[in-house]
């Protein structure tokens, strides 16, 4: 029997939209299976790492819980909120790093729902404690609302065996990240935190062969120092000039004083970017070379000393006489 040809265009519809249907419910579905992940991550014996727990397909999600195992080669140190569980009311994120047996709880609630798709719900903080590799694994994962099912991904934290070449050098590095930002060079605790990591990149270098481009942060310690060098120069140069004799009782036996605290003075300026404002006497070191050269015969410019005072009283006697001289003449006219 043949099928009209109506009713055949009707049952191909009818099979396209079982089909749709069938594909679409599957796509929904999917769509609803939230995905957490920890991150893989490396670090030495000593040192931490930070291992991040990442969620996606995670919308309108309104919290969650999971366990996290360990090997005995790591120690939780700490966990805090990510991206995922902003910092609003209504919200939570806890934590429980001694469940026992190398296991750790995560619990978090974004209690309107989550109006992010991914995220990272938290960072775990890791001490590598021994050498060694070991997963890290999810269990007893719960999402709400309920109905929303999960999966996970496990990560892994690998520990190096660290020589002592790098510790010396991550011992240098952890000096040069405390040093403080700016440096003032006139604080003794600054002064000496510099010289301390100065010297222990100095150790790194001579007892374990390290060289400047084993480090990441030499050049914040070159940027303090030279701050240091700077104010070191800038006050070698004020002390010279406040150790000059008075301009009256300068002689031309003080010359090469005033010379070499002219020297220093210059050098602060084209070594260590130093300007004018930054000397204290400055003006007392001008007054100085201003007197040697009166003492050689020079004309000063300007005037000073003895023979600025000199001319200054000069010029007042000379304007008082004037004017007495002509009062007087006006009183005998």
């Amino acid at each position: 029997m043949k099928m009209p040809k109506n009713s055949k265009s009707l049952m191909i519809a009818l099979v396209l939209g079982l089909l749709f249907v069938l594909f679409f419910t599957q796509a929904v579905f999917a769509q609803e299976e939230v995905r957490l992940s920890a991150s893989q991550e490396t670090g030495s014996v000593g040192e931490t790492v930070t291992v991040k727990i990442s969620i996606a397909n995670a919308l309108q999600t309104e919290g969650g819980q999971f366990d996290l195992s360990y090997g005995p080669l790591l120690e939780p140190v700490s966990a805090t909120r990510g991206d995922f569980v902003p910092d609003v009311s209504g919200n939570l994120f806890d934590s429980n790093l001694n469940l026992g047996d190398n296991k750790l709880r995560i619990l978090w609630v974004t209690a309107a729902g989550s109006t992010k798709e991914s995220g990272v719900v938290g960072t775990i903080v890791f001490r590598v404690v021994s050498a060694g590799e070991t997963p890290l694994n999810f269990s007893d994962l719960v999402i709400a609302p309920p109905g929303r099912t999960v999966a996970s991904t496990p990560g892994r934290v690998t520990g190096l065996v660290e020589t002592a070449k790098e510790r010396a050098i991550r011992a240098a590095e952890d000096l040069i990240a405390a040093l403080p930002d700016p440096v003032d060079c006139k604080n003794t605790a600054h002064r000496t935190a510099v010289l301390n990591a100065r010297a222990a990149v100095a150790e790194a270098k001579s007892l374990h062969g390290a060289v400047d481009t084993d480090f990441n942060n030499l050049s914040r310690l070159e940027g303090a120092e030279r701050v240091i060098a700077k104010c070191d120069a800038i006050k070698a140069a004020d002390d010279a000039i406040y150790a000059l004799p008075s301009v009256e009782r300068l002689t031309l036996n003080d010359k090469s004083k005033v010379e070499e605290a002219r020297f220093l003075v210059n050098r602060a300026k084209t070594q260590h970017g130093a300007v004018d404002g930054d000397f204290i006497y400055l003006a007392r070191l001008v007054a100085a070379e201003n007197r040697i050269g009166e003492l050689e015969g020079r004309r000063p410019t300007p005037p000073t000393g003895g023979a600025y005072y000199l001319l200054i009283g000069g010029s007042l006697i000379l304007v008082a006489g004037t004017a007495a001289i002509l009062k007087r003449r006006k009183l005998h006219t």
